[in-house]
């Protein structure tokens, strides 16, 4: 039997998964961020949340070098923000508005949640990068509508 990647992918496909845009600073503090379905909880004690990106693109290695992220879960109203974030452009941040979170890292207004964290450890996994970070803060919003992806199709909950 031969492994089928196409297969797998669209298997993978099959799993609903929420949307989040993870945000950071680079070493020149310019913000950096990225559209990211590969969020989960790992931990309450001590609260740990992961994250995984790609080696190309995505901004891995500014990131790794970063250790301070802001999760920002995403509303359908926010759409916009995961398609921007999910494409390769200069200046992801351009017209896109932002505050500074408590670590400094880029916050959303209108996101259902945001998890502020750092650095607890980082896993290499194939072609990715798995971020397990700590939650220094959570941010929850008044949003009850989560922004959902399934078979390459954006839904709402």
């Amino acid at each position: 039997m031969t492994f089928d990647a196409k297969e797998f992918r669209n298997a993978l496909g099959c799993f609903a998964t929420g949307i989040t845009v993870v945000t950071s600073l680079s070493a020149t503090k310019e913000p950096l961020g990225v559209t990211v379905n590969s969020f989960a909880s790992v931990s309450l004690d001590p609260p740990l949340v992961l994250f995984s990106l790609a080696h190309v693109g995505g901004h891995c290695q500014e990131f790794k070098a970063a250790g301070k992220f802001a999760v920002n879960v995403l509303t359908p109203e926010q759409r916009h923000l995961s398609d921007r974030f999910s494409i390769a452009r200069d200046n992801r941040f351009e017209g896109i508005d932002y505050t500074p979170g408590e670590n400094g890292c880029p916050v959303f207004a209108q996101s259902l949640t945001v998890f502020e964290c750092e650095t607890f450890t980082v896993h290499e996994a194939g072609d990715h990068a798995v971020f397990i970070c700590k939650v220094t803060n959570v941010t929850v919003g008044d949003d009850e509508q989560a922004l959902l992806f399934h078979k390459g199709q954006y839904h709402a909950l």
